[in-house]
Order: C-alpha cells, then structure tokens, then sequence
C-alpha cells in the first residue's frame, strides 16, 4: 500500500478540517433557528458513502469540537418531547461550542421553556473556533441547584464522570444522556447500574455522535419508575 508523503498528508488533513468546519458550524448573519443544521437527508447521503463510519465521524469531532450531530429536524422533537413530559425549565449541561444550543435556545423559548446552557470550559478541545455566546461559562453540578430544571441535557460528558449526583436537586425528574448505551466514551457505566433509565429510539432518530451513528444512544434517567412516564415512552417508540 502507498503511502502519503508527510506533506500531502498535511494537506489531506487541512482540507478535511475545512470541509469538516463548514459542515459542523454555528449560525451565521442573518440564519435565525436551527437552519444552520444539515437536514437528515443530507446526513444519509454522507454516510452511505463513507467506508469508516466511525474513524470518521471520530475526525469530523477532532476538527471541530463537537460530539453530537443533530439533525435539523432533531431539536423541534426534542421540544416536542419535553413538553409532553410536562417541563417548564431545561439545563444543557457541557454545552461545549453551543452547536445545539444555537438551535434549543430559540425554540424552548418559543415554546415557553426556560433554558440555560452552561459549560465549564475546560474541555479537550481547545482550538480557538467561535463559541456561541447563548452558553454560558458554568458547571452543570454547581449551577443545577439555583437554576432548578425539571430536566437536564447533557450530550457527550467526560467518561467516568457521573451524573447521579445532579439527582440530588430535588426539581430534577428527567436527565437525558447523550452518548453510548451503559457508559463506554460517555459518563460512567455504574450510572446505567443504579439508575432508573431506558433508552429512547425515538430520541436516537435524526441524530448520531462522535463514534459513528451505529452506537449512538439517547439515555433518559429519571428519580424513580412512573407508571405514566413509561407509557408515554411507549407511544412515542
């Protein structure tokens, strides 16, 4: 097998950055909303071509900082589904960049929801590419207690890290977990051992994170088993 010369790898790797920047982006002048989300049928054509989805869904998170890839038609169901729950005020936990924010913010307050994303700052990906100016500098463990949500969002966290603990705040009846099913590169396994939770095909659609869709799981956790949280579970999977 030929190999590259250093320097067209280089190069190689420099325009897929680019391509991967202008693919995974934040809203720009005058795009309001999520418009800045590539639609689902966009999604599925990139990846019927791609050899490797995992290797390079892994790269397009490298280039840019962000390990969740919702469609455009995600966050309205998203909305959707919370507001059947019965929530009034949503906390995004590790916002990163913001590149669901952008589009949550306006529809929750659409919707009437009250939102707050926050992120620490202090992740893996430091490379100097905007942030959107709706998260705001914070730790999802300290800002739970004043901000009080009936639900929490948290897309990708550190492994390891659990999440049990944000159950200490008393208004918290749902914490939707985006990543890989029992743990594996998000959160911590012993969360899906100890916790109320099911995994939610419903949420899954129209989106898929930085391992590929293949294993790509929305988790929602919730304080105790509800008998009407189960069977609104089982009309919308």
């Amino acid at each position: 097998m030929e190999l590259l010369h250093p320097a067209a790898k280089f190069l190689e790797q420099r325009r897929f950055e680019k391509f991967a920047r202008s693919l995974i982006r934040l809203p720009q002048g005058d795009e309001t909303s999520w418009d800045y989300l590539l639609p689902e049928a966009r999604w599925q054509e990139i990846i019927s071509g791609l050899k490797d989805p995992e290797t390079w869904f892994m790269g397009l998170s490298q280039a840019t900082g962000v390990y969740f890839f919702p469609s455009r038609e995600w966050p309205p169901r998203l909305l959707r589904y919370l507001r059947r729950l019965g929530v009034g005020r949503v906390l995004e936990g590790g916002a990163g960049r913001g590149h669901l924010t952008a589009a949550l913010a306006p529809l929750a307050a659409a919707a009437g929801l009250d939102f707050l994303a926050v992120d620490r700052g202090d992740g893996e990906f430091q490379a100097g590419l905007p942030v959107c100016p709706l998260v705001q500098p914070g730790d999802v463990f300290q800002v739970i207690g004043e901000f009080q949500p009936a639900a929490v969002i948290y897309a990708w966290p550190p492994p390891g890290q659990s999440l049990a603990p944000l159950f200490n705040t008393p208004s918290l009846r749902y914490l939707l977990l985006i990543g890989e099913e029992a743990g594996g590169a998000a959160g911590a396994p012993e969360d899906w051992e100890r916790l109320p939770h099911k995994i939610s095909p419903w949420l899954g659609c129209f989106s898929r994170g930085r391992t590929g869709p293949e294993r790509h799981r929305v988790t929602i956790f919730f304080r105790e088993a509800r008998q009407g949280f189960r069977s609104k579970e089982r009309r919308k999977d």
